[in-house]
């Protein structure tokens, strides 16, 4: 294949590949033949007639355009191979010349930007100190204590605290309207689930009674409701209360945590756990600042288009996570008082932070040269090995297409460990 170059500004490469007449006459033979397999000729099985009776049966369109595709990650990866070209972006690509004997494709290639660093060791910025107090200690016993609570029923009326099993309608000017009612919900009370002003008059009820809870929808929330009155019929079949467990020896046996068995083991236990997780969450707390101090001092210069693609990215998924929870993204905006065009500057905002910090870290490795020997990766595959109790062999064969990721993580691990140390 015949390939021009040509650098653009902006960090583009534009490449155009012209195909050799026998490798386009043999991509398009591959193709009638795959699309001839899918036509019917009466007296014949599918696929099993004589190509020259099947020949006019087929789209010479489709063969071309078959053709082509088939043709294009091939082309793609021997520009990659050969060119020295590191994408970062899809190519936008065009068919320039086309026949049925000539095919020339053009590959307009996104480059990783360039960047010149700027200082990235001693700078003062300054780390911060992990505190664990009796406090933290005693707030992580009492959620184990409430993960393992159990829930009875109560006689009494219904306290902060309480769940209630309920069925309610939702009602606006005397009309039910859409997801405004649910049988068997449960509700606990004080969580701030639903409407402000909802659950606090709940707070009194018993089992069989009805209650009607009158509230006033934010102005924040979606359109067809915001801002008006509502009327929500309410029938309680259960108050149900939460008893959690005493901290004893038993409970703690119950816990089952290697080399656990007393009240001071368990508190040593959990004040190591959240050492670790501030110690983990200070840590990278302090290099997202070095880094953002580093880009600041460094030039990138990121093409609109890479910023554009990553937060159109982000965007969407944002509407999928959106669409999890049946709700729009224009819906969600809504609820949170928040405006498209202030949302998608934000995105846009942070796309750019995220893409100057992956950039920074990227030449940072490439300065101190923390390439990934195949002796490092291996220590790292083992170590997954021994975590999961499998061959290495298998580790490599589950991370198989993702091995080249799996490197440029350690990679980046490496890099962030020496901005941990030089800082």
């Amino acid at each position: 294949m015949e390939r021009k170059v040509n650098y653009l500004e902006d960090s583009r490469a534009e490449v155009t590949v012209s195909v050799e007449e026998e490798a386009w006459k043999a991509a398009q033979d591959k193709a009638f033949k795959k699309l001839a397999g899918n036509v019917s000729v009466p007296g014949f099985r599918k696929g099993k007639a004589p190509l020259n009776m099947v020949k006019g049966k087929v789209d010479p369109v489709k063969v071309m355009d078959e053709a082509i595709n088939d043709l294009l990650p091939v082309i793609y990866k021997d520009i990659l191979t050969n060119e020295k070209i590191k994408p970062f972006a899809q190519p936008k690509v065009d068919v320039t010349k086309l026949s049925d004997k000539e095919l020339e494709v053009k590959f307009v290639i996104i480059l990783q930007p360039k960047v010149t660093l700027g200082n990235y060791k001693g700078l003062k910025i300054g780390k911060g100190t992990v505190e664990v107090t009796d406090a933290d200690v005693d707030a992580a016993i009492d959620a184990l204590r409430a993960q393992n609570a159990t829930l009875v029923i109560k006689d009494g009326a219904a306290e902060k605290g309480n769940i209630v099993n309920m069925d309610f309608t939702g009602k606006v000017d005397g009309v039910a309207f859409d997801g405004g009612e649910a049988e068997n919900y449960e509700l606990e009370l004080g969580s701030g689930t639903f409407i402000p002003g909802f659950e606090d008059q709940l707070i009194g009820v018993k089992a069989g009674e009805k209650k009607n809870v009158n509230v006033k929808f934010p102005e924040n929330y979606t359109a067809e409701l915001k801002g008006k009155d509502a009327t929500f019929e309410c029938t309680i079949h259960e108050v149900k209360e939460k008893k959690f467990p005493e901290i004893n020896d038993e409970f703690i046996a119950d816990l089952k945590i290697e080399g656990v068995k007393t009240i001071d083991e368990l508190k040593a236990n959990k004040k190591e756990e959240i050492t670790n997780r501030k110690t983990a969450d200070a840590r990278r707390d302090y290099i997202n600042k070095v880094v953002e101090a580093v880009v600041a001092a460094s030039k990138i210069s990121v093409p609109e288009e890479i910023i554009e693609n990553q937060a159109q990215g982000h965007i969407k998924d944002m509407e999928k996570r959106m669409e999890q929870s049946g709700l729009t993204l224009e819906q969600y905006l809504q609820i949170i008082g928040q405006k498209p065009e202030d949302f998608n500057a934000k995105i846009k905002e942070d796309s750019k932070k995220e893409i100057c910090g992956f950039l920074v870290l990227e030449a940072i490795a490439a300065a101190e040269k923390l390439a990934i020997s195949d002796e490092e990766l291996d220590a790292e595959l083992n170590k997954i090995a021994e975590q999961y109790n499998m061959k290495i062999e298998d580790v490599k064969k589950a991370l198989n297409n993702q091995m080249d990721e799996f490197r440029h993580n350690i990679t980046m691990n490496k890099v962030e460990d020496l901005l941990y140390k030089n800082n």
